[in-house]
């Protein structure tokens, strides 16, 4: 009487079995989708071409490697589920576990997105906000006299910029336009 109770739970289970291994196949794609997004968007880049501080960056390749390591578990923990080995082997005594397979493939959807988690916080790292391009400042007067140079320390009530001529000294109520440029003139 066993035998046709086991044999009544491999019918029960195998359409169940099926439609994870559809399921998780499918998912399959999506993680391939995400270790390329993790290898494609650039995470890992050279380092001193980023404004970040260097432990920012160090801290970013730290997860952006978590998250190739999360990401390869959840490509294996999903895999074991699209093709199970207890299928191939021709095992007739062995069931599969739909219970199990569903827990595995859970498991691994949220290992995905855990890795896809880790890769964006690297990633963000790339959006550090870099120092300013400008160099030196423009100052225009309001008598229409201009002024360009590195802004420098000086008395309270003035700007003060370093020009080819010499610090100059600005009284605020004398400028008229403080602009930042590339270079001066």
């Amino acid at each position: 009487m066993q035998s046709s109770d086991a044999g009544a739970a491999q019918q029960v289970a195998a359409p169940r079995q099926e439609e994870l291994s559809a399921s998780a196949r499918g998912w399959h794609t999506i993680q391939m989708a995400v270790l390329g997004f993790i290898g494609i968007c650039g995470v890992l880049r050279t380092t001193g071409s980023s404004p970040a501080p260097r432990a920012v960056e160090w801290l970013a390749a730290a997860l952006a490697v978590a998250a190739l390591g999360v990401a390869c578990l959840a490509v294996f923990t999903v895999g074991r589920v699209a093709y199970p080995v207890t299928a191939a082997t021709g095992d007739a005594g062995a069931t599969p576990d739909a219970a199990g397979a569903a827990a595995r493939l859970r498991a691994g959807i949220r290992l995905t997105i855990v890795a896809l988690i880790l890769a964006v916080i690297a990633g963000l790292s790339g959006w550090w906000p870099s120092a300013a391009a400008t160099t030196a400042t423009a100052i225009t007067g309001t008598t229409g006299q201009a002024w360009c140079g590195q802004l420098v320390n000086g008395p309270s009530g003035a700007i003060s910029v370093r020009t080819a001529n010499g610090v100059i000294a600005v009284p605020t109520q004398a400028i008229a336009q403080v602009r930042p440029v590339a270079a001066c003139p």
